[in-house]
């Protein structure tokens, strides 16, 4: 791939990044290579393209790591497979114009915003699920000391008014169906329901939405389901009163997150917008006001996750109904994995949302895509490869491309391409 001259493109800020979190031997690399897929060794990531931004795209990469101190809110609630927030950091720090409106149209729990308000960045994030968009929108919410003082004191005026429930055995109806009633304890669930019966009669609009995320951080936690991607029931014993220490304590955890947070954002930092919608219609769900200087996301890896399910436990206790997100859901297992014509289908869904992402994004500006290769029907499919040859036809130019091995034969990728003027 031939990088365009200069001119035609706003170098990286390479100034603003953040110092590496590892050192590398910069190889030798072909400037001339005519295929992001034919990549030269970066450590263990192999980049190819435009060296200054693979460059960034390989320290991004590399910097997903389990070590990596997570300070701001991002670690607050479980979201399977979001973005590592370092991988959103260097990418946004290195590659978004000062002034740039930075969309993520899989937004998931807010990754992208939260990086961007740090750096002062106008965002605007889409998901299909509301449950993404409100926790989201409490992760990125610029909190002062004094907001933080009254959310503390609300906080635990109904952990005290939940304890009295529990001691006084006071009857609490919990607001699921009948076939979710299994994955709880009887006395567990009579508490939870009970710690949000208190939370519905908090008047603070702000502060009854955290509260409603803080127990939505603990209600698989204190099910008989394994995790939030392993659904096999396991037995726990859970004593009374407990789920309502873990739910005091972690309130506390989103309050020094947010003080961190508020204390990283610059003065000015506006607030991220935040959107309900199919990345398959961008134009639509962000209307004509709203066009992107960039794009950081993380698309669905095809046929690797239903990530409706991954919330499944969550949804009756924050009221949302999860069908219409079941039935527009691209990428799932369900429907590439295990489906005849799974890899036709990703193929024409990942198309569509890259058209999306074309006809809401200024001409020259950079999209960056974090994708891993997919699978269906036990074979895979390579993201990169993928990627390349949807460009052309959505009007994308790749420009850059760095590839790590993750788990089994797979390899995770972050590619930057270009809106084509």
């Amino acid at each position: 791939m031939s990088p365009r001259d200069d001119d035609e493109r706003p170098p990286p800020r390479t100034t603003k990044r953040p110092p590496k979190s590892t050192t590398h031997e910069v190889p030798d690399r072909d400037k001339r290579r005519t295929s992001l897929t034919s990549t030269a060794p970066w450590g263990s990531t192999m980049v190819a393209g435009d060296d200054a931004i693979s460059e960034v795209l390989a320290d991004a990469l590399e910097a997903a790591t389990p070590e990596a101190r997570d300070a701001l809110t991002h670690g607050f609630h479980a979201y399977p497979a979001r973005m590592h927030s370092e991988t959103a950091r260097i990418v946004l720090h290195a590659l978004a114009p000062e002034d740039a409106i930075v969309l993520d149209p899989f937004t998931g729990s807010g990754t992208v915003l939260i990086e961007a308000r740090v750096l002062g960045l106008r965002a605007a994030g889409v998901d299909l699920n509301p449950l993404a968009l409100r926790l989201a929108g409490v992760k990125s919410r610029r909190v002062g000391q004094h907001a933080r003082a009254r959310f503390l004191e609300t906080l635990e005026r109904v952990g005290d008014l939940s304890e009295e429930r529990v001691q006084n055995r006071v009857a609490s109806l919990a607001p699921i169906p009948r076939y979710e009633v299994s994955w709880w304890d009887g006395h567990v669930l009579k508490e939870l329901a009970g710690l949000r019966e208190e939370i519905v009669a908090v008047e603070d609009d702000d502060e009854r939405e955290a509260l409603f995320l803080v127990l939505s951080a603990i209600v698989v936690k204190f099910s008989r389901q394994r995790a939030d991607t392993a659904v096999e029931k396991v037995e726990r014993r859970i004593r009374k009163g407990l789920p309502t220490e873990f739910f005091v304590r972690k309130g506390h955890e989103l309050a020094d997150r947010w003080a961190r947070l508020d204390q990283a954002c610059p003065d000015v930092s506006p607030e991220p917008r935040l959107f309900r919608g199919d990345a398959r219609d961008l134009r639509n769900v962000l209307g004509p006001g709203l066009h992107a200087d960039f794009v950081l996301t993380s698309p669905p890896y095809g046929g690797t996750y239903d990530y409706v399910d991954h919330h499944a436990r969550r949804y009756a206790w924050l009221g949302i109904d999860p069908r219409s997100m079941r039935a527009s859901e691209i990428g799932a297992r369900r429907n590439v994995s295990e489906a005849a014509d799974g890899a036709e289908r990703w193929e024409t869904e990942l198309g569509f949302a890259l058209s999306s992402i074309v006809e809401v994004t200024r001409p020259g500006a950079l999209v960056v895509l974090l994708m891993g290769d997919g699978e269906s029907k036990g074979e895979r499919i390579d993201a990169d490869a993928q990627l390349e040859r949807l460009a052309p036809e959505v009007g994308l130019e790749p420009v850059a491309i760095a590839s790590s091995p993750r788990a089994g034969d797979r390899r995770e990728h972050l590619m930057a391409l270009r809106v084509v003027p």
